[in-house]
């Protein structure tokens, strides 16, 4: 029995791996789409396994069959080579897992150079025993197969960074086509999700020269007398555009769209389908006097089918895609372009594939810190070195937010970036009422005798655009030291001064102010890389052990935490106990306030929400006076709060400060540090985080680029050529 497997593995080895290889090219090309919108943690492996393995399997089993050549009695092995070259082409649908995998396409290149040779060398070696009927098919796909992988190193090649930045070197306009287009006088909200994609697809230079650090800026041209862009871009449709640009920024970074979409990209498509379907034909007639193993003979079917079928899949997803869309009206072919754009909308295609999964990471640093560390599962990861991964993996999970919450989170955001980019330019926007109250900014597009395009943006107007970001956002503290103290502050108020009626009442912000908070805490726990600035995760840490020394206490941590009475026997509050000259003068302090104390985030946060809970309790009917006494009594808390809710002491004046006022307010201090942290955040950790659907932050950065172009007056193009 022991020498069964070996003795199965030396007969039947080159049948085995092929066969394998097939079904992960079979499993990419499937599977591996499902990335655009993001996927499970489970799949997310199973696609790193089969990308790395496709490769392996397919260089060993060249190998493998190099040096063992064929048995008499399996001869046609030998056709099978070529298809190995071919499926180190991959698929359609892939060419990289990491963004990193792009800049690894000279490695490929001299792979090719290694493989062909390989390949050449086990025909050369063979060749007397390939049948002559069968050596046509051979030398067919022998070429289809150099095709593929070539054209895999060019989709690599075209994706990285520098490839993309020399894309938008040079000044380009958006399509004329949309003058075509069935609605052309809709508002941007009343269109469609494929005619929105087709103008995401126009306005993608802005997404690569924010990915690769190289600005563009919208310009303006005289044109002719006929109508143009005027779409009234409000939140809604920005947002829809944005998701679908960072789904088409995934078909240039990850899959083989940027050499399909082209010429030669559907030159190649249209001989590698009818060269499988040569080979398949020759086979069928070759000649039967020759005895193959009918396993081979079945193998060989597979792979030619399976090629086959493939092929003729990868010729109609490109056929239907907006790519090709976007490429026949580029071309003017406008009624075959209109036409896939008919079937498109048919089927809704736009909208099924070409979406934000809405889904974010949720971390409650307080949750956490309450946690029982006794657990046997806590005792084991410790013990074997694991315990963040383990509580990186049994403490988070994953929210998909709501519609309404969606809605609410996007509306606060363009209205912020629209107080950054157009303070005061009442005549470039127009408003509508959110039915909670806020009040939506309307961009528009350039209109009468101008028609848009971009151009590499000037320094001097980056800088200048970089400075206004700098100025309206400006925290003045380190940025996750403020989501960690919002973070707290929220978690207590929230949790101990909403009543059913207000939650009722209020449910969208509640909901969206929890989830950002969350999200928040997920980003500066799990992955302090997206946070901008100086990674303290020494903050995180020393907050955390803080609340878990506060729980060792009071085993009701958020209940231990609002009895907190920052008005006790030291004259200055905000000087830390362990740090005063005088400490051995003063009356003890509790454990308790010592412990809140010992951390600014925890003390800061706790006492924003005794402020709040005063100015939204009726028995304090000045306002203002209450905001006055704290800024007396807690000077850097206060100065810190001013930064974080710059609206406060103007919400105050009027003297009725409410819930639903209050929770405004928070969301609003929580979409902004959303902003900060999404337009500070590396641009590559961006990149990166398309290829897992993209997070939050991504989508909310690209919407402030957008808001940058669309809410500022657009350069001369002609001034820009004459410098």
């Amino acid at each position: 029995m022991a020498g069964g497997p070996i003795q199965l593995w030396n007969e039947w080895a080159i049948q085995i791996l092929i066969l394998f290889s097939f079904v992960l090219q079979i499993f990419l090309f499937v599977f591996a789409r499902t990335r655009r919108r993001g996927s499970s943690a489970v799949l997310r492996i199973l696609l790193w396994l089969a990308y790395l393995m496709a490769d392996s399997t397919a260089v060993y089993t060249l190998g493998h069959l190099s040096i063992t050549g064929s048995p008499s009695e399996h001869r046609i092995v030998v056709f099978w080579a070529p298809f190995l070259l071919v499926h180190l082409g991959s698929q359609d649908t892939i060419t990289a897992y990491a963004l990193e995998d792009n800049q690894l396409w000279p490695r490929h290149l001299l792979t090719l150079g290694v493989q062909a040779s390989g390949v050449s060398y086990v025909l050369y070696k063979h060749i007397a025993g390939i049948p002559s009927s069968l050596r046509f098919s051979t030398v067919l796909m022998f070429i289809v197969g150099v095709i593929k992988y070539m054209e895999r190193i060019w989709a690599l090649k075209c994706a990285t960074l520098d490839s993309i930045r020399g894309s938008i070197r040079k000044p380009q306009d958006l399509p004329y086509y949309y003058r075509v287009l069935p609605s052309q006088r809709v508002r941007a909200q009343e269109r469609d999700d494929e005619e929105l994609v087709l103008f995401a697809q126009g306005m993608l230079p802005l997404c690569k020269g924010g990915i690769v650090n190289f600005p563009v800026a919208l310009t303006s041209a005289p044109i002719f007398d006929w109508s143009n862009l005027n779409w009234n871009w409000n939140s809604k449709a920005t947002f829809k555009v944005v998701e679908m640009e960072l789904s088409l920024m995934y078909d240039i970074l990850y899959t083989k769209a940027a050499a399909v979409h082209t010429w030669y990209g559907y030159c190649v498509r249209v001989f590698s389908m009818l060269a499988t379907a040569a080979a398949f034909v020759r086979f069928q007639l070759r000649d039967n006097g020759n005895c193959y193993s009918g396993t081979d003979v079945t193998i060989t079917y597979i792979l030619l089918v399976g090629a086959f079928l493939l092929d003729i899949a990868s010729v109609f997803s490109a056929l239907g895609s907006t790519w090709t869309c976007n490429f026949l009206l580029n071309l003017k072919w406008s009624k075959l372009g209109l036409a896939i754009l008919y079937l498109r909308r048919h089927v809704k295609a736009a909208a099924s594939n070409r979406g934000w999964s809405g889904s974010i990471g949720q971390f409650n640093l307080l949750r956490f810190s309450s946690r029982d560390k006794t657990k046997l599962t806590n005792i084991v990861a410790k013990m074997m070195g694991l315990e963040d991964l383990w509580n990186k993996w049994f403490y988070s999970e994953t929210l998909v937010i709501s519609e309404d919450v969606k809605e609410l989170v996007f509306k606060h955001v363009w209205q912020v970036v629209k107080k950054i980019h157009l303070p005061n330019a009442e005549n470039e926007i127009e408003s509508t009422t959110y039915e909670n109250g806020v009040e939506e900014p309307v961009a528009m597009m350039p209109s009468s005798g101008e028609w848009p395009g971009f151009r590499p943006e000037l320094y001097d107007d980056t800088a200048r655009r970089r400075k206004k970001l700098d100025d309206a956002l400006n925290f003045s503290a380190e940025l996750q030291e403020m989501i960690l103290t919002w973070h707290v502050f929220t978690d207590v108020f929230l949790s101990c001064n909403i009543t059913p009626e207000d939650a009722s009442s209020s449910s969208a912000y509640l909901n969206a102010i929890k989830a950002l908070s969350n999200y928040m805490a997920f980003l500066v726990a799990l992955h302090p890389d997206t946070i901008p600035g100086f990674e303290l995760r020494s903050l995180y840490e020393a907050t955390e052990m803080a609340l878990c020394l506060i729980r060792s206490h009071k085993p009701d941590l958020v209940g231990a935490l609002y009895a907190y009475n920052p008005d006790h026997h030291d004259k200055d509050p905000e000087k830390p106990l362990l740090f005063s000259r005088w400490r051995h003068q003063l009356p003890p302090k509790p454990v308790m306030q010592v412990l809140v104390e010992s951390s600014i985030v925890i003390s800061h946060g706790v006492l924003y929400s005794k402020l709040m809970v005063q100015l939204t309790d009726a028995g304090y009917p000045d306002k203002p006076a209450v905001v006055s006494g704290y800024e007396n009594r807690y000077r850097v808390a206060m100065d810190k709060l001013k930064r974080l809710m710059p609206d406060l002491e103007s919400s105050c004046q009027g003297g009725e400060f409410d819930i639903p006022k209050v929770l405004v307010l928070i969301l609003d201090t929580w979409v902004r540090l959303l902003v900060l942290a999404s337009v500070r955040c590396k641009r590559e950790a961006h990149a990166k985080q398309i290829s897992r659907g993209s997070e939050l932050t991504t989508v909310v950065w690209l919407m402030e680029e957008h808001a940058s172009a669309f809410f500022n007056q657009p350069a001369d193009l002609r001034g820009y050529m004459e410098e």
